[in-house]
């Protein structure tokens, strides 16, 4: 059984935004960033039409980081988002995958960055941290499963 590895965090506001375009998840993110002082952020496309974001500013409470995300679900227009918004707010954190995910077509990619805006100072600094350590231990169970 393969495993999907990813980042959970209740004080970093992330999205999955899935089934859009690139330019909706750019105007999407910046409209968030300046309506709610999110400092910057950064987007990662996960595989065809599907991005995730992070922003840089960290939230004091699981409440302000479900009303970004709620807002931003409501703005997308988008049925998808709304309900991985509400998968996060019954976990009380959101979950990004890091790692390559099977599917019943092949694998999709890890998450790859593909823009960045503003300030990555915060938690996305932290956020690329834990990122990288997570990819390099997936990496060593790697080649230890090969020997």
């Amino acid at each position: 059984m393969a495993t999907v590895k990813g980042i959970s965090d209740n004080h970093t506001v992330m999205v999955d935004l899935d089934n859009m375009s690139f330019r909706k998840v750019k105007g999407l993110a910046e409209l968030a960033c300046k309506h709610f002082g999110l400092g910057g952020f950064i987007i990662l496309k996960s595989s065809h039409r599907h991005y995730h974001v992070v922003f840089d500013k960290p939230m004091r409470f699981w409440s302000d980081v479900l009303r970004v995300i709620s807002w931003i679900a409501i703005i997308s227009n988008n049925p998808n988002v709304w309900k991985w918004v509400c998968m996060q707010a019954i976990k009380k954190a959101c979950t990004l995958r890091v790692s390559e995910k099977p599917t019943k077509n092949g694998v999709k990619p890890k998450p790859r960055i593909v823009y960045r805006y503003g300030g990555q100072n915060n938690m996305i600094k932290e956020y690329l941290i834990f990122r990288k350590c997570i990819l390099g231990i997936i990496k060593q169970l790697d080649v230890y499963d090969e020997t």
